[in-house]
């Protein structure tokens, strides 16, 4: 380790802690993200990073010590929940608020490019500031499509953890997060009376058929090693309790962790699908959403990665942890660059990803900072 690389993260810290604070009262939607991208910019600016802004749209980079040969990932969007009055610093955009820590990972990279300015580098390192991480599709296919990740030895992103004290790194090979795609599925029929069900279809019991056998269907078709999960979120339909409705409308989201049956989902879904209507008589229209692959960390840039953060920190702040079913867009760099998602730790005695109760703990960001400076540089080394 650079034995000047605690100093410098030490100094680095509270300013990139101050513009956490600042991003956490102005979260924005996704690619939405304008006065994100203008605070994160002239805070670079202020002390004389060159970067570039993805003008009009939202996002900026910054390649720190010449031509990059790796990278970090950070994410700008923030989610449609209304933050409570005891949080501090509070969003002062109502209806939106932080509640996955973007503005912790933003205010991390920040810090990582003030600290990686200050060494002398072997090659350079690229720091990606993406939107709409939390839409469909995410800000990184734009990135990827821009070629911001072409020739990329490795790429490492942080997610904050709030089940992880600030002073631990989570780490796996593989699997680490589960594809996210959206259904929308239409039942349709004539209608009719509830006294009278047989001479109709009956739209909410197909309905209720739909969400207990689809799941259960889509599972008996893959092998059973394979994770997969199929939820419902909504049913719409009906107005009256003794009419049967013309129209029922599901909504609901399918992940997996296996690449290979991400990719066949769709046709599975069509085709389980229609035999379940076949059965009730019901037609069906599918709106199938591919979203995002899961993401799988790649053994050559976690070894490199961990290595560098547990020389910087000290073997035991490296901690196993378990897969997430949720998703992560970070998986659509993947495809281009090889990369790992790590996670960061953040308890606060709050609440839960994605949830208004979510407090991020502030000691995160100099960990983060050190760690993510550490990888970097160890990954600059090693791959």
């Amino acid at each position: 380790m650079n034995s000047s690389l605690p100093e410098l993260v030490e100094a680095a810290t509270p300013k990139a802690v101050e513009l956490r604070r600042l991003l956490h009262r102005h979260p924005e939607p996704s690619n939405q993200e304008h006065q994100t991208t203008a605070l994160i910019s002239t805070a670079l600016e202020s002390h004389g990073l060159i970067h570039q802004l993805r003008t009009p749209r939202t996002g900026l980079w910054i390649d720190v010590g010449g031509e990059p040969r790796v990278g970090f990932r950070a994410d700008l969007d923030a989610l449609p929940i209304h933050e409570p009055p005891g949080n501090a610093p509070r969003s002062q955009n109502p209806g939106w608020m932080h509640a996955c820590g973007h503005d912790a990972h933003a205010a991390i990279g920040f810090g990582i490019a003030l600290t990686l300015s200050q060494l002398d580098l072997d090659a350079g390192v690229r720091i990606l500031f993406q939107p709409a991480e939390e839409a469909n599709p995410g800000g990184a296919s734009e990135f990827v499509a821009e070629g911001l990740v072409d020739g990329l030895k490795g790429l490492l992103a942080f997610h904050v953890d709030p089940t992880l004290q600030p002073n631990r790194i989570g780490s796996k090979v593989g699997p680490v997060t589960g594809s996210a795609d959206s259904l929308r599925i239409v039942l349709s029929g004539p209608g009719g009376h509830t006294s009278r069900p047989h001479k109709t279809v009956d739209l909410v019991s197909a309905a209720a058929m739909v969400v207990k056998e689809l799941p259960e269907a889509v599972r008996r078709a893959l092998d059973s090693r394979i994770p997969i999960v199929t939820v419902f979120g909504s049913i719409r339909g009906g107005s009256a309790a003794n009419v049967i409705p013309t129209e029922v409308e599901l909504t609901g989201t399918v992940r997996t962790l296996d690449r290979s049956t991400w990719e066949d989902l769709p046709g599975l879904v069509e085709s389980v699908l229609g035999s379940i209507s076949a059965i009730s008589g019901a037609h069906f229209e599918l709106d199938y959403r591919q979203g995002i692959p899961p993401v799988v960390n790649d053994a050559g840039v976690v070894d490199a990665a961990t290595w560098a953060i547990a020389d910087a920190l000290g073997p035991d702040t490296i901690v196993a942890v378990e897969t997430s079913m949720g998703g992560e867009d970070f998986a659509s760099y993947l495809d281009t660059v090889p990369g790992a998602l790590l996670r960061l730790g953040s308890h606060s005695g709050g609440g839960d990803l994605h949830s208004s109760s979510f407090r991020i703990n502030d000691a995160s960001i100099g960990t983060g900072i050190l760690a993510g400076t550490a990888a970097v540089v160890g990954m600059l080394e090693r791959l």
